[in-house]
């Protein structure tokens, strides 16, 4: 599957960095909104009404896909310009310091401070792009889909742990709530030593490399748009983002509104919801490759993970989400996985890294887009946040199943 033993060692470290990475990522949704819907707590006076809440929870998801969305092409750019291991190394060293002032911000109670914490982290999370180009690199093209499988599923290792450890630690009992965080700042300082002494840059410089500005992201994302089939992927990928954003960013949201679940069970609910989610990358999607085509997995992807989110709004009682939760994230890594292994394959070499970090762009747009109408939504009505994922997530199959007709790939 690896050009070299040596790049096989450092995918190894890729891969753990990518979990390390989405623990960090992943433990703010058993978190955030059971601490701002929590009366008890001073985040907000006691006489706020709800749906003001849920819109600040939605603005806090919002900026963090703000900050994604430049952070993920600048990440991009940089990569393709000093390597990998550079800006692997400054966006980890930053995300340290996020997720501590974060920490310190729940302590206080403080929203100022966990905004800036979030614009932080999400200018760091360009790492996600990241590791998929630095798989590309390490990696030959016939066996870049299965390697993208195996860093998406070991990447779900990550999210089970990243909530599942965060609903532990986020009891308001304990330091406000702040010790999810405290655990994420951990975990990135581990990230960071990692990388700095494992990793083998692999990247190779190419003659024309732009200049890094922060409104690169816009001029990344059109010149990759000037490719139709790339344009076409990045737009499928961008309807999905918003369906799965409003689903995933959520689901917490909803589960306490219509259970009042505490961070801990809503961490339990993610763990789980992690495990089908690296079931199906890791494991499912490698059977299934050699059986059907990239866009044949995707189409399935999305029809499924629809109907799952759909059947998240029907029960009255918990139990039947455990049958549900493997429904709609199934369907939602099977898409997720073959659309960026169907992006990096569609890529020139000297692009990818560009490319990479255009899909990033794309799903930050969508957790800007899903939040900012996901939280007044959820104040006025709590159904509808999940019904409006469900209808995003089938108009990109529509929009898939009508735009891309290549199916021997």
């Amino acid at each position: 599957m690896f050009r070299s033993p040596q790049h096989y060692r450092t995918f190894l470290t890729v891969l753990l960095t990518y979990a390390l990475d989405l623990v960090g990522y992943s433990i703010v949704f058993p978190v955030l909104a059971p601490l701002l819907l929590n009366t008890e707590l001073h985040f907000f006076s006691a006489d706020v009404l709800e749906a003001t809440r849920t819109t600040v929870l939605g603005l806090l998801f919002a900026v963090f896909g703000i900050s994604q969305f430049f952070g993920a092409s600048i990440a991009g750019a940089l990569a393709d310009h000093y390597g990998r291991y550079k800006t692997f190394l400054w966006t980890i060293a930053l995300s340290i310091f996020g997720y501590a002032l974060m920490a310190l911000s729940i302590y206080k109670q403080n929203l100022d401070w966990l905004f800036i914490g979030r614009i932080i982290t999400g200018l760091c999370s360009g790492n996600f792009a990241l590791a998929q180009s630095a798989t590309a690199d390490l990696t030959d093209e016939h066996q870049r889909s299965k390697a993208f499988g195996i860093l998406l599923g070991v990447g779900g290792l990550g999210f089970v742990a990243g909530p599942w450890v965060g609903g532990k630690l986020a009891n308001p009992d304990w330091l406000s709530g702040s010790g999810a965080f405290i655990f994420a700042a951990i975990a990135a300082l581990l990230n960071f030593i990692i990388v700095y002494f494992f990793y083998v840059e692999s990247w190779t410089r190419h003659a024309h490399h732009a200049k890094v500005r922060l409104l690169g992201t816009f001029k990344d994302i059109r010149l990759v748009f000037h490719q139709k089939t790339l344009r076409i992927l990045l737009m499928a990928y961008l309807l999905f983002s918003i369906g799965w954003g409003f689903f995933l960013i959520f689901s917490p949201t909803f589960l306490v509104q219509r259970f009042s679940l505490g961070p801990d069970k809503i961490g339990d609910i993610f763990a789980y919801m992690a495990i089908s989610w690296f079931f199906a990358a890791m494991f499912l999607n490698k059977e299934l490759l050699g059986k059907f085509s990239l866009r044949t997995l995707i189409l399935a992807g999305t029809l499924i993970a629809s109907l799952g989110v759909g059947l998240f709004l029907w029960p009255s009682t918990l139990w039947p989400y455990w049958i549900i939760i493997p429904i709609a994230l199934v369907g939602g890594a099977l898409c997720w996985v073959n659309m960026g292994s169907l992006l990096s394959l569609r890529s020139s070499e000297h692009m990818q890294g560009r490319v990479m970090g255009a899909s990033g762009s794309m799903w930050s747009i969508g957790q800007i887009i899903a939040p900012l109408a996901a939280g007044p939504l959820a104040g006025w009505n709590i159904y509808s946040p999940l019904l409006v994922g469900a209808v995003f997530i089938l108009i990109t199959f529509l929009y898939f199943i009508l735009s891309y007709k290549e199916s021997s790939v």
